[in-house]
């Protein structure tokens, strides 16, 4: 009996491990964008992998050009896939171009052409998507139970509305030219929280600061209402609620799970449903090699510099400037680590070694390192912060401004001015950095702060998922999602107040002057000098 019971015990201990997997819910992951850096791949799939170690069945959608490039095996279930129009070449030349603006002021006019060629490539890319009817066939006949949008470009969150599931937005950031937190009713008072990532603007201004953040707003929404135009004919193509606009769609969200920490962001108001995840990819560190591991060792007690410009930039393609690091590294004490795939410059010393690749979390995680010269990306600040290790950022593109901005602010770097590097300045921070030790005590604190929670990053995000998946997302959502302008922001309230205050004062005004002129003509006199 005894043997009977522990073999029907054994049968649905079993029967419970096979079906745990197909007890997990169905996401769906929109890929369109083509021209996202591999830091931001890293984010989703590393979020994904989280879902699927956690039993859910994620579902890729891409195109056959990107395939699952950026997603490992072990990050998502299956793949959904349509035919991109465009060439790699095309890709390519956008890329290159993008590459060409690292260490140059491209200016207004060549920013502003070379954003249009490339939201037209993401609306390209998205078109792709919705032409082809056997996908979207496929994606209405399947049942999702979540969805992840990467707001990029606008095309994610019309696939989210398409498959009629709760969604979560998702982005390294916390707002980009395509997308903002207002969109999803999170207050961002321009007194204290800047918004223009692009820019330096910390939360300390001054009466101009203020003013130009009160403005910022205004230059998104007009990016935003022309990028959304081409989206909304889709939207009203294919019947996804085309009443509404683009921004009210996004404002559906569940959830935003951002990119940032209380390590990388400044104090402000965050609502339910807003999410840090910030330090995602920041994972235990692994074992350098032998060969790495001997040249960090030899470095003594002067420890090692680590200097990359991440994964969109892996070399410095100006010879000058490469010459200027070169000759900066040899007249340090320190052993550098530099990441060049590119021509070794002429003044390399023996103390520099050049790789192609090098495993940035690592090197970080290392006793020895002791300074990251890097260009701002939210992916190795966020790293460089999990580890404590003080920075010289040199922004390049987009949000590293401002990742730069907030370092410096919080006392754990410096930055430094791409367009303007020579050898005595960037000897001087670097130098000011590594033996200034309250660079290295801030890092540090923040770095006890960023860690001192009670979830890591990616037990956060997906128990959140999970928690919408379960309960639905409605109580976390604000009321300021679904509310306009002028109720938002009680303007309708304030001219009324003002109008009745105008017609009260109008009154009085009246009044008092059909008194004055009662007083100046004669018509009252004193009651006491008519009796004498």
């Amino acid at each position: 009996m005894a043997r009977r019971t522990l073999n029907a015990m054994l049968v649905v201990s079993c029967f419970i491990i096979w079906i745990a997997p197909c007890s997990g819910g169905n996401i769906l992951l929109v890929s369109t964008n083509s021209l996202s850096s591999p830091s931001h791949y890293m984010v989703l799939s590393t979020l994904t992998g989280g879902l699927v170690a956690n039993g859910h069945n994620v579902t890729l959608v891409t195109n056959d050009l990107k395939g699952t490039h950026g997603f490992p095996n072990g990050t998502y279930s299956q793949t959904l896939t349509f035919k991109a129009s465009y060439l790699k070449e095309d890709q390519e030349k956008l890329e290159n171009t993008m590459k060409e603006f690292a260490f140059v002021s491209p200016g207004f006019t060549k920013t502003f052409k070379f954003f249009g060629l490339v939201m037209d490539a993401l609306y390209n890319s998205c078109l792709d998507l919705w032409k082809d009817q056997n996908l979207l066939n496929e994606l209405q006949n399947s049942h999702f139970d979540f969805a992840l949008v990467f707001p990029f470009s606008s095309c994610d969150v019309l696939v989210a509305h398409y498959v009629n599931a709760p969604f979560a937005i998702v982005f390294p950031s916390i707002r980009a030219p395509t997308f903002h937190e207002g969109y999803v009713g999170m207050p961002y008072p321009s007194s204290y929280v800047p918004f223009d990532v692009f820019g330096t603007l910390t939360d300390e201004m001054t009466f101009l600061q203020r003013l130009q953040n009160l403005m910022s707003p205004l230059l998104y929404h007009i990016m935003q209402y022309i990028s959304n135009l081409s989206y909304h004919s889709i939207q009203v193509t294919f019947d996804i609620l085309p009443d509404k606009s683009i921004k009210e769609l996004y404002s559906q969200a569940s959830l935003v799970l951002s990119h940032v920490s209380m390590g990388s962001d400044y104090p402000r108001p965050y609502t339910p449903n807003f999410i840090p995840i910030g330090g995602l990819i920041s994972g235990p560190s692994k074992p350098l090699s032998k060969e790495l591991e001997d040249f960090v060792q030899g470095s003594g007690d002067h420890g090692i510099i680590i200097f990359t410009l991440g994964s969109a930039v892996q070399g410095l393609s100006n010879k000058d400037t490469a010459e200027i690091f070169a000759r900066v590294f040899k007249k340090l004490p320190q052993r550098i680590l530099w990441r060049h795939n590119a021509e070794p410059p002429a003044s390399l010393a023996n103390n520099t070694r050049l790789l192609k690749w090098l495993p940035q979390n690592d090197l970080l995680a290392h006793p020895k390192t002791r300074l990251l010269i890097y260009h701002g990306g939210s992916n190795g600040v966020l790293e460089s912060i999990t580890h404590g290790i003080p920075m010289v950022v040199i922004p390049l593109l987009g949000d590293q401004v401002s990742h730069g901005a907030r370092v410096q602010k919080k006392g754990m770097g410096l930055m430094l001015d791409k367009t303007n590097i020579t050898e005595e300045n960037l000897m001087e921070v670097v130098q000011e950095v590594l033996h200034n030790p309250s660079y290295k005590e801030r890092a540090q604190l923040f770095s006890d702060i960023h860690n001192d929670l009670p979830m890591k990053p990616l037990e956060r995000a997906v128990y959140w998922i999970e928690h919408v998946m379960k309960f639905g997302g409605a109580h976390l959502r604000p009321r300021s999602a679904d509310m306009n302008f002028i109720e938002l922001y009680m303007i309708d309230v304030a001219v009324f107040l003002i109008i009745v205050s105008a017609i009260g004062i109008y009154v009085e005004y009246l009044i008092l002057s059909k008194l004055f002129r009662m007083c100046c003509s004669g018509k009252y006199q004193n009651p006491s000098l008519t009796k004498m």
